[in-house]
């Protein structure tokens, strides 16, 4: 099984090139669909709070 991802947890540092908005959308979404038998309820909700932010940005920056 895959481990949890770290840096959209925010406790890793990203990797030298900056995802675009739309793959930290989908790879939340992915995390997020992974659910609790990997992530505890505390990190579910801290990753749909972040997929919340993301697409509010994308909605803002496409309008």
């Amino acid at each position: 099984m895959k481990a949890k991802n770290l840096r959209l947890l925010g406790l890793e540092e990203s990797p030298n090139r900056q995802p675009t908005i739309q793959e930290i959308i989908s790879d939340l979404q992915n995390e997020i669909e992974r659910g609790e038998s990997v992530y505890t309820c505390d990190e579910i909700g801290l990753l749909e709070r972040k997929l919340a932010d993301y697409e509010l940005l994308s909605r803002s920056l496409s309008s």
